[in-house]
This record gives C-alpha cells, sequence and structure tokens, in this order.
C-alpha cells in the first residue's frame, strides 16, 4: 500500500513534466511577429529613405557611365550616342521623379502651416485655417491623413472670397466658416454629408454654393434659402 502511494506523486510529476515539454514545443514553433518600435509610421520612413538613397547612387552611377561613354574610344561614335542615349532617358526619367517627391513634399509642408487639424485614428479634422488669401482650397488630404471633417469656426477671414473643399471631405460643422464677410463662393463636393448650423453665417449676401445635382449640399442650400449653382 505504501509502496502505491509513493508511485502515484511520482507518475503526476512525470505527467507534469511531459505536459510542460509539450507547451514549450508548440511555442517555439508558433510565428513571431516583430513590429518596429516607431510603428507602420516608421517603417514607412525607413523604406522611404532607403528608396530615395537608391535612387540617388543610381543617378550618380549613370551621370559616371555617360562620362565615361563620352571619353571612351573603343566604341564607334554611332554606338557611342545609342548608349548615352538611353542612359540619359534613364537618367532624366529618375531626376523627374525626385524632383517630384521634393516639390510634393514641400506641398505638404506648405499644408502644415496652413491647415491646423486633430487626429481620430487615420482621419484628420481641419480646426482652424491660418492664410490671407482671397481663395483657399481644403484638401482631402494632409500629411498623409484623410481630411473628413471641417470643424467649428475654423476661419474667420474678411478677406477670403471662395473657399473650395476637394472631394473626400465629409463634415462642416457647426459655424465652420462664420465671419467670413467677403466669402460669396464655396464649392462643395457630393462626398458631404452633413453640414451644420449656421455653417457661412456672416457671408456675403451674394454666396453661392457650388454643388452637384441632388447632393446634400444642394439640399442644405435650398432649406437655408442660398443661391446654389449646378455643377457638372
Amino acid at each position: 500500500m505504501s509502496k502505491c502511494i509513493k508511485t502515484k506523486p511520482i507518475i503526476i510529476f512525470i505527467s507534469i513534466l511531459i505536459c510542460l515539454s509539450s507547451l514549450l514545443s508548440a511555442c517555439s514553433q508558433m510565428p513571431f511577429e516583430h513590429t518596429d518600435s516607431n510603428g507602420q509610421d516608421g517603417q514607412s520612413k525607413e523604406s522611404a529613405n532607403e528608396t530615395t538613397l537608391s535612387s540617388e547612387l543610381r543617378i550618380k552611377e549613370l551621370e559616371a557611365k555617360i562620362i565615361t561613354l563620352l571619353q571612351s574610344q573603343e566604341i564607334s561614335e554611332t554606338e557611342r550616342k545609342k548608349e548615352i542615349s538611353a542612359l540619359k532617358a534613364e537618367l532624366d526619367a529618375l531626376k523627374k521623379k525626385e524632383s517630384d517627391k521634393i516639390n510634393e513634399t514641400s506641398a505638404e509642408s506648405e499644408k502644415s502651416k496652413i491647415f491646423s487639424y486633430t487626429l481620430n485614428g487615420y482621419k484628420a479634422t481641419i480646426t482652424s485655417i491660418n492664410t490671407n488669401e482671397e481663395s483657399i482650397s481644403i484638401p482631402a488630404v494632409i500629411d498623409g491623413h484623410a481630411v473628413t471633417a471641417i470643424g467649428s469656426e475654423v476661419l474667420t477671414s474678411s478677406k477670403v472670397k471662395r473657399i473650395v473643399l476637394e472631394d473626400g471631405i465629409e463634415v462642416l460643422d457647426w459655424f465652420a466658416f462664420k465671419g467670413c464677410p467677403s466669402l460669396s463662393s464655396v464649392s462643395i463636393p457630393a462626398s458631404v454629408i452633413s453640414i451644420g448650423y449656421g455653417a457661412f453665417d456672416g457671408s456675403s449676401k451674394s454666396l453661392i454654393i457650388e454643388c452637384k445635382k441632388d447632393s446634400f449640399a444642394m439640399k442644405y442650400a435650398q432649406s437655408y434659402g442660398i443661391k446654389y449653382d449646378i455643377k457638372a
């Protein structure tokens, strides 16, 4: 009897060891997903930097090849011109691509100076507009974020005469453009599905809303007695 009692704990202990061993084996076979400490934005920036570096190296390589061909006496003039022409075509395409990137970055930087915003996930809400321009185009994308809403009282300006909302914006909050006495034209895309009370309070009496037929903006203009013009 005593022998049986002594054996039982040993069997239980061995069973526990077997279970633990199986569990550790299973864990070791599970895939491990690594996330950079900077998250997706960090990975995107790193990838973009690598692409830029790669383009710069290729540009230098092409320029060096062209110089070598110009100095070479080992091939015919016809072959030299043909090879140089092909290299220059690739070189020009790369330089244009890099120039476009610089211009795009510069444009995004200018947007950030003019438009302040808050984020909800990846969606942005414009909270203020800082400009003295007479015509303003509010972007549907800023710093890579989709602009879906225009907040309350984002702009008070005596100079602005025209505002254009890009397609993709969905909401204009209460009193969004309150206090713009010279505002006489607002272009609102069909993507807008909500316009808050008094969004254009204090605007010019000649205010015209440019909108799509049967859009929310058209119905809003009708309900508030605002003139509207149907865009094709």
